[in-house]
């Protein structure tokens, strides 16, 4: 340690030594082990993480379980470690990609062609150098041909390239050395006898095994439990692959043929586990999909036997390969998606795919389809909806009327009915939906008297506006000459398209509004919603962030308030300290913005993603594995909070109402998420120093607060919270922020 220490200086230079305190020493040489440990650490966890993505996981624990029960065989291990440690560094002197290193993307065909050198040479009489060359080949071999099909296959056929490189590089080592490997294959393991059990069960252990390069019901067992600390999900899944290979089998052999159908079961659960659990969302569709991915992998290893009979290839996972790239090209020609969900985005494990799933689907069920605003300034009333009983019928099912009526409904004044000129809606504003370009206009209808129509010019006066989001809107039944743009000019939104009127088929004054599917006159209408509007009944004004309306409905849209998102978009970044009613210690909750300008709020190993969007703040990610009260509560206080404001508005959300990922938290992907909703609303007018808002949480279970009462300042952000439970009252106060501003 004498390094740490700086040079006494020369005599009569006036300065005395400085030397550093011993915990100053102890840090330094801490820090210095865990980078060497670090360095010594890193094969290990490239090989974990390889080891995992040959089951589609990414978790590295899961991985470094798998490389444990590769010790039961210690050669396999040795064999991997090399193989990881050689193709990482060819790959980093290659420059290639340092994401498909570090996640295992890249290496996983290098394990398993270790495994197969490994395999192959059990019993052979070669030198040990020519077994490390024929070690070395295979590692560059199956690395560069993972990097060129990972570059390849997704780019022009758009599907994963999986163990192709290992078929390969396999494939080929069974081609030059066939009498090595049939003496490997005779070769015993030297693995602990298998147990007694059913036959079913020891068939599928050994499965399990047989990937890794080891049919032994005990290796099989490590397998297992690795998977299990990953996905219970997944285990399901590849049961169901498993049981619909073996299905297939006993009726192949019912028909007389003479197979390995047995023996390749490894194809059967593999095939289940990637469409069950990671290519498409864990439901009970993907568990059916699983049970037939089984199926028709054991028909392809049933073919592929057939055609390559004594090549060795046979025992190959082509199957497997064939059968994910079947379904997934078969699964693109669907014209709905139903409730088989491709998985889009990247989750700890099915699990969390599932439920991340489910609560988009109950917070954002219009998602998926076209957002456009109200088009107008007023408040309108929804005379005809979708796939309504007048004209919203079969390919324009999807369409919105909206007029304008008074306090009791009336479309006009009492006996004016004949008066085209009476009525409300008649020259109403209308405004654009969205920016985009116009893309075509009709001008010259004449306006229909009240209660006629005019049916030989269906859509009368009407413009074609194409989204710069995407879509295609039309807006009908303006007044004559009433559109005030042209083709090719582009809008923004808001801005005065024209105004209503009683053209084509239109017995009333009303403006129509639908998207579709082409920029032709008559293209069939698609679905779409309306976005950042209010609905008003009796008793309430209820924000909507986006809404398909009921015919009946009053609409308006919701104007931004200054007031409430001044404050929601200067919420600094920081670190504020808490005090908690009742309790001793304190709450450290702190603020960050990433590079997307999205709110990181975090507290130990619980975090919240808040994200400002076009109409409002909304939390889009949480991870609450942590201990964090105070996070969990903010998470069901403000999933969102909208910019619009007006006097007694609310608005109503969704919250995943545990955040459990292991245990039981499996089931939920086939019996349902449980969800809480909750209603928001200002508890006092909003101004330029605090927004204070109360959340209720309706029919809340007894470990929830029947409402919380919060307070968010600009800079300060929260700065207290109350929390009403049925039985007590958590209340948290802000006593110190610390601003990480520059």
């Amino acid at each position: 340690m004498m390094d740490l220490l700086e040079a006494t200086p020369e005599s009569g230079t006036g300065f005395q030594p400085v030397r550093p305190s011993a915990l100053a020493i102890l840090k330094a040489f801490a820090q210095r082990q865990v980078k060497n440990l670090s360095h010594f650490l890193s094969p290990l966890l490239d090989t974990s993480r390889a080891a995992a993505s040959i089951f589609l996981c990414s978790s590295w624990k899961t991985g470094a379980l798998l490389c444990a029960s590769l010790l039961l065989v210690p050669r396999y291990f040795l064999f991997a470690m090399s193989a990881t440690l050689l193709g990482g560094i060819i790959a980093k002197l290659m420059h290639l990609p340092a994401a498909m290193r570090k996640d295992g993307t890249l290496l996983y065909n290098v394990v398993l062609s270790a495994l197969a050198v490994a395999w192959i040479t059990r019993n052979t009489t070669l030198p040990h150098t020519a077994i490390y060359g024929m070690l070395g080949i295979a590692t560059v071999y199956s690395l560069l041909l993972s990097a060129a099909l990972w570059h390849w296959f997704p780019l022009k056929a758009g599907l994963p390239p999986l163990s192709v490189a290992f078929v390969v590089v396999f494939g080929t080592l069974l081609t030059f050395f066939p009498l090595a490997a049939a003496a490997s294959a005779a070769l015993p393991y030297a693995l602990p006898a298998d147990p007694a059990l059913p036959f079913v069960v020891n068939a599928f252990l050994r499965s399990l095994g047989t990937i890794l390069f080891m049919p032994n019901v005990w290796a099989g067992v490590a397998v297992l439990v690795a998977l299990l600390v990953w996905s219970r999900v997944a285990i399901v899944n590849a049961i169901a692959g498993y049981a619909g290979g073996i299905v297939v089998v006993k009726m192949l052999e019912a028909c007389g043929l003479q197979w390995f159908g047995w023996f390749a079961g490894h194809n059967y659960l593999l095939a289940g586990m990637a469409l069950g659990a990671v290519y498409f969302v864990p439901s009970w569709s993907s568990l059916a999909l699983a049970f037939g991915g089984g199926a028709v992998a054991a028909l392809n290893v049933a073919a592929v036997q057939h055609f390559l009979r004594g090549s060795g290839w046979e025992y190959l996972p082509l199957p497997y390969l064939l059968t994910i790239w079947s379904f997934l090209c078969a699964m693109r020609l669907r014209e709905k998606s139903g409730s088989l969900l491709p998985t889009v985005g990247t989750f700890e494990n099915p699990e969390a795919a599932a439920a991340s799933i489910a609560l988009a689907n109950a917070r954002f069920p219009h998602r998926h389809e076209t957002h456009v605003l109200l088009p107008t300034s007023r408040e309108v009333t929804v005379t005809q909806g979708f796939d309504d009983t007048l004209s919203h019928r079969g390919d324009w099912k999807h369409a919105l009327d909206f007029e304008v009526h008074d306090a009791a409904g009336n479309a006009c004044p009492p006996g004016c009915d004949d008066d085209l000129t009476r009525y409300y809606t008649q020259g109403l504003e209308v405004r654009a939906p969205g920016s985009g370009e116009v893309l075509r206009v009709i001008d010259s209808v004449p306006d229909n008297a009240p209660g006629g129509c005019n049916f030989a010019q269906n859509w009368g006066n009407h413009l074609i506006l194409r989204l710069d989001h995407g879509g295609i809107i039309k807006l009908a039944h303006f007044t004559r000459n009433g559109i005030l743009v042209k083709p090719g000019q582009h809008v923004t939104a808001g801005d005065l398209l024209g105004y209503c009127g009683n053209t084509g088929r239109s017995p009333v004054p009303h403006i129509h509004l639908h998207t579709q599917t082409t920029t032709d006159t008559g293209a069939p209408t698609t679905p779409f919603c309306l976005t950042n509007i209010f609905s008003r009944t009796a008793d309430t004004l209820r924000w909507h962030f986006a809404s398909v309306p009921q015919v009946g409905e009053r609409i308006a849209p919701a104007v931004l308030s200054p007031t409430v998102l001044g404050t929601l978009a200067h919420l600094a970044p920081g670190v504020a300290t808490y005090r908690q009613t009742g309790q001793s210690g304190q709450s450290r909750l702190t603020t960050n913005l990433d590079e997307a300008g999205r709110y990181l709020f975090s507290e130990g190993k619980s975090h919240l993603t808040a994200v400002l969007g076009l109409h409002a703040l909304q939390i889009t990610h949480s991870r609450l594995d942590g201990a964090s009260e105070l996070l969990r509560l903010l998470s069901f206080a403000m999933p969102t909070v909208p910019f619009a404001y007006q006097s007694g508005m609310i608005w109503e959300d969704c919250v995943a109402s545990s955040a459990k990922r292991r245990g039981w938290a499996w089931a939920s992907a086939y019996l349902g998420q449980r969800m809480q909703r909750v209603i928001t609303k200002h508890a006092l007018h909003p101004t330029h120093h605090r927004l204070q808002l109360l959340t209720t949480l309706p029919d809340a279970p007894a470990h929830l607060p029947r409402e919380i009462e919060f307070t968010l300042e600009p800079i300060r952000g929260l700065t207290q919270l109350t929390a009403r439970y049925a039985d007590r009252e958590v209340t948290f106060t802000q006593t110190s922020f610390t601003s990480t501003l520059p």
